[in-house]
Formats: structure tokens, sequence, C-alpha cells
């Protein structure tokens, strides 16, 4: 099974993975740093590391939230 790198949206930490779960909150938290959201390092440009990690939790909640209040 080809295994995948994915790394933390927090702080970038890398984790290798045999398959993407498919469902959200399946990974483990990130051993550095204890978030759990993660994406494939292929999918995230520097644009987009840089805009998520310069956001605080409290605000990626709130856009979340209102996100998937449809």
């Amino acid at each position: 099974m080809a295994q995948r790198l994915v790394e933390c949206l927090n702080c970038g930490a890398p984790r290798k993975i045999s398959t993407l779960p498919s469902r959200p909150g399946v990974l483990h938290e990130c051993a550095r740093c204890g978030y759990v959201g993660w994406a494939e390092t292929d999918s995230l440009t520097e644009t987009l590391r840089r805009a998520l990690r310069d956001r605080t939790l409290e605000q990626r909640r709130r856009v979340v939230r209102l996100v998937t209040r449809r």
C-alpha cells in the first residue's frame, strides 16, 4: 500500500499515512502540537500554509462554523 505524506495544519509536522480517512477526525493528533487538522502535503501551497498558520485556532474555528452553518 502506497504511503502518503500529510502535514499538520497548525505546525507543519509531517506524517506518513497508508490511506486518507473516509471521515474527519480519524487521524491522530499531532505529536508536536496536539492539533488534529491534516492535509496532504502536495495539496498545500506556501500561501495557504502561511494563511492557516497566521490565524489562531479560535479564528480558524469561527471560519469553520460559518462555513458549516448552511
